[in-house]
């Protein structure tokens, strides 16, 4: 490996590391993990000593009065403070855990700032997140001529530079139609993982176990962690990312295939959770269900802004009970 090559490693293994602190700076900044988000968070902090110190110099440099003052310039609206109460923080030994910033996008204007260290705030585009409320999905055209369609309760964050275009899936499902650029690969990340592609058509869906991957026109790279291996999809190909695993490659029939831009979701053999988690992105009501079902494998055609149908159809056929209380409906088993 050349000189070069090394340091062109070097550079986007420091990237990287910027990106999965800049990720979590976000998650923490919008309010209170869930359980499974707290033991990642803690996972990641415990990987790799670099990683503490890396999200305190974050928060740090957050909290400078020149950077505030920045940022504040840049985004008239009213500053918010953020409390961050989560007690994994506590092992970074803090003196507090109050940051000042202008929006959960702007942690990528942070990184920005720290990676290109003496850069200007205006020196490229700033990032911007685009979010869509439950049952409302939404199209948006990038700066790049790229067109992306968002599923409902779903969240982005586009950052696009002179050299480079990346987003940030935070949740939800997208559905991306890249416009072509060899010199800038269009990357997509989510946390550890990350989809690249020049220009191709491709839908990621992801819930908070794992990240669905289909293509629809040419090709993207698929890699579940900075560290392990990468994997080609082809159009008419699809990936699961689990547990920071990529599955095996899962021929589809593009022809047949049913996703969620047409209001309906088909599923052959998935858990009842996979398929309530798309459900709630569009229904009016929450649904969960019970432990000892949650895990049941179910499969069919439903339509998802029609929940009392998927949930008739769903009790009918796996003999469940709908119980409707303050929180929402939930199923369980019969009795």
């Amino acid at each position: 490996m050349s000189e070069q090559e090394k340091l062109n490693t070097k550079e986007q293994a420091e990237q990287e590391l910027y990106l999965q602190a800049a990720s979590w700076v976000e998650k923490l900044a919008s309010g209170e993990l869930d359980s499974l988000s707290k033991r990642r968070f803690s996972h990641w902090l415990d990987a790799d000593p670099r990683h503490p110190v890396l999200l305190r110099t974050m928060v740090e440099t957050w909290q400078d009065p020149a950077l505030t003052k920045a940022l504040s310039a840049y985004q008239p609206s009213p500053l918010k403070r953020w409390q961050l109460s989560l007690p994994l923080l506590l092992k970074l030994k803090w003196p507090k855990f109050q940051l000042a910033g202008a929006a959960m996008a702007f942690s990528s204007v942070l990184v920005m700032l720290l990676y290109l260290g003496n850069g200007s705030l205006f020196s490229s585009p700033a990032p911007y997140e685009l979010k869509t409320a439950q049952a409302s999905s939404m199209q948006q055209a990038l700066d790049d001529g790229s067109v992306v369609d968002i599923a409902p309760d779903s969240q982005l964050t586009v950052f696009f530079t002179a050299d480079k275009r990346q987003v940030l899936q935070g949740q939800g499902a997208a559905y991306f139609a890249v416009a072509k650029d060899k010199q800038r690969p269009f990357e997509v990340r989510l946390d550890q993982a990350s989809v690249v592609a020049v220009g191709t058509e491709f839908n990621i869906d992801r819930d908070p176990d794992l990240i669905d991957i289909t293509v629809y026109e040419g090709a993207v790279q698929v890699q579940a962690n900075a560290a392990g291996p990468s994997q080609l999809l082809k159009s008419g190909e699809r990936i699961r990312i689990q547990q920071n695993k990529l599955s095996e490659v899962q021929k589809v029939d593009l022809q047949q295939l049913v996703d969620w831009r047409s209001g309906w979701i088909e599923i052959e053999n998935e858990t009842l959770a996979y398929l309530l988690h798309r459900l709630n992105r569009s229904a009016l009501v929450p649904v969960s269900a019970s432990a000892e079902v949650a895990d049941l494998r179910v499969a069919g055609r439903f339509e998802l802004a029609n929940t009392q149908q998927t949930l008739s159809a769903l009790t009918e056929a796996y003999g469940l009970t709908l119980q409707q209380n303050s929180s929402g409906i939930r199923l369980s088993r019969s009795e």
